[in-house]
């Protein structure tokens, strides 16, 4: 599965009436997500930079796009609530799955990544875009899942 076939191109996809998503993955559980994910990171910088991403769904938590929202450091990225709702609300998604990496390859949760993930859902409410997960991304093809550890 190429993960570029999931890249939002918010100009376009936006203003189309119909499109086809048959052969979109639907995302049932946290390893398909972050599999995904995992795939749509650049292996020679991901344990180099930290980058923030979103799987956005439809209704049917069928993938319809992939967004780069942040590219930053070694330890951290700034996040854009503007920009990662706008481009939600210009494909139609009905839900998110926010997620960054951690260039350390440590699974540890920060307080850092438990605010922008109340951030977001917060703000996703308002616009009934909902926060289904944030999915931590490691070097190795590991992952951290929010809602796995009860933590959304």
């Amino acid at each position: 599965m190429k993960s570029e076939m999931f890249k939002v191109n918010v100009v376009s996809l936006c203003y189309k009436q119909k499109y086809d998503t048959t052969e979109y993955p639907i995302i049932n559980n946290s390893k398909i997500a972050a599999d995904i994910l995992y795939q749509s990171w650049d292996k020679d910088t991901i344990a180099m930079e930290e980058q923030f991403k979103v799987l956005y769904l439809n209704v049917r938590n069928q993938v319809i796009g992939l967004y780069t929202v942040s590219v930053g450091g070694l330890t951290g990225t700034v996040v854009c609530n503007k920009k990662v709702l706008a481009c939600g609300l210009k494909i139609v998604a009905s839900g998110m799955i926010i997620a960054h990496n951690h260039p350390s390859g440590n699974k540890k949760l920060s307080e850092q990544d438990r605010k922008i993930t109340k951030s977001l859902q917060e703000a996703g409410k308002i616009m009934n875009i909902n926060v289904l997960d944030h999915i931590i991304v490691l070097p190795n093809g590991d992952y951290v899942s929010f809602a796995d550890n009860n933590e959304l």
